[in-house]
């Protein structure tokens, strides 16, 4: 979307009204703006190669904004069990003083040339991501990559973002914690091990621990561009310096298993979950997509009446969705439950019921997957969207698609492999719970 509102026509108003004028001269001919044709260039299909090692992905949006982005392979499951935490600090880091550039030096000059510089994490990756004006982000991307790769970790600036990561312990939303502890308690070690630091953490990542696990786990990356043509994108990658080495990581078991925190108020909120699929099969992955959807996902519009088999749980008191959640080899399919405390009890045994029982039929899967391709297409819209979903694919998978490719593979699930994920919510389960959870029925009880 432009940054401002198209003038032309407001601009050739005001120059007709102040063209100077004699008692001779002829009065200026005006144009009318609705007369001229604008042409508005689509966006392209992604494009990919490889550089250095590096994937490298890219769509030509011809837009005036662009984006770049880093993505690394080392996300919080690659932490040691003794050393949480430090992804957590990582994140905060960013922007920090490099080892050739300040902390003054980056927030002045990409704020100078009006880019805008984040960094976000997840289980298996850390993503920097540089956002400016088409003519300004070539100037700006040594920032990018001082950021992502040169890192100094002065011990006096990671004391400094100490406040920060204590706040955002603090304000973690009821829904992220329940979230995190059903990660947690699904698979343990690995995907287990959460985005933000245990508290008696907070503080305590050095210097020396944040080095090493720079070390040790950036060694796998894909940059994309959006806004970019794949030139420009290989380019960029080119003059990154990531050495690939094996490394050990520890294998994804679903586990099951229990995490319970009561901290009082009026809301409970639960998340149930059995094995899901992963990354490594696409069409099972999209598979799982369906199946949330035939269970019942959020509706888009605002006040949108739920659909699925969930729907008739949500309520005055309670809201019921499916979840699903897929890594490179392993996954989550299940239910989200939020419900005031008196009503959680029963909401909780009744949505369980449906994802042990359901099965879904022709209809309900052709329901699903259009519902499916709508959030596909509302989501790619976004260009920030569309950086995060190149990084992940072209990361985790070493291919990225077009959108036409994605509504094939959505067309190609057929009722067998949706069925096939619904039948995971009768195997083994794993739950957690947050809030006023006095009535939450305990896992051996459902």
């Amino acid at each position: 979307m432009s940054l401002q509102p198209n003038l032309t026509a407001y601009i050739k108003n005001i120059s007709a009204k102040n063209v100077r004028t004699f008692a001779a001269a002829a009065a200026a001919k005006t144009k009318d703006p609705q007369s001229e044709a604008v042409n508005f260039l689509p966006r392209e299909d992604p494009k990919q190669t490889t550089c250095n090692g590096i994937a490298v992905a890219s769509v030509e949006t011809n837009r005036p904004v662009s984006r770049l982005a880093v993505y690394i392979k080392a996300g919080s499951r690659y932490e040691q069990p003794d050393k949480l935490g430090v992804v957590h600090a990582l994140r905060l880091a960013a922007g920090s003083t490099t080892k050739q550039v300040t902390r003054i030096g980056i927030a002045r000059n990409i704020d100078a040339l009006g880019g805008n510089l984040t960094c976000t994490v997840g289980r298996e990756h850390i993503a920097y991501t540089l956002e400016a004006t088409r003519d300004k982000i070539g100037t700006l991307s040594k920032y990018l990559k001082e950021v992502s790769l040169n890192q100094a970790f002065k011990p006096w600036e990671l004391q400094d973002n100490l406040p920060r990561l204590k706040d955002d312990l603090a304000s973690r939303p009821a829904e992220v914690r329940v979230l995190e502890a059903v990660h947690k308690a699904a698979f343990r070690r690995g995907l287990g091990y959460g985005l933000y630091s245990p508290k008696f953490r907070a503080g305590s990542v050095t210097t020396e621990e944040l080095q090493d696990y720079v070390r040790k786990n950036f060694v796998e990356a894909s940059v994309v561009g959006v806004g970019l043509s794949l030139e420009e994108t290989a380019n960029f990658a080119a003059t990154l310096n990531i050495s690939s080495r094996d490394r050990q990581l520890c294998p994804t078991k679903f586990g099951g298993g229990e995490y319970r925190k009561n901290k009082g108020g009026d809301l409970a909120y639960v998340a149930i979950v059995a094995e899901g699929a992963s990354l490594s099969d696409p069409k099972q992955s999209v598979a799982s997509a369906v199946a949330q959807r035939v269970l019942g996902s959020v509706s888009r519009a605002k006040r949108g009446v739920p659909a699925g088999k969930l729907a008739s749980l949500n309520g005055d008191s309670s809201a019921v969705n499916a979840i699903t959640a897929n890594y490179t080899d392993g996954g989550l399919f299940g239910i989200f439950i939020a419900a005031t405390s008196n009503v959680v009890g029963d909401a909780t045994r009744k949505a369980v019921s449906v994802l042990r029982a359901t099965t879904a039929n022709d209809t309900d899967v052709s329901r699903a997957k259009s519902s499916l391709k709508s959030d596909i297409a509302a989501t790619l819209d976004s260009e920030a969207n569309l950086v995060e979903e190149l990084g992940l694919r072209s990361l985790l998978t070493g291919r990225v698609n077009s959108v036409s490719e994605i509504l094939q593979l959505v067309d190609s699930v057929t009722t067998a492999d949706v069925n096939a994920i619904l039948t995971k919510g009768g195997g083994k389960l794993a739950l957690a719970a947050y809030g006023n959870i006095a009535n939450v029925p305990y896992l051996d009880e459902l």
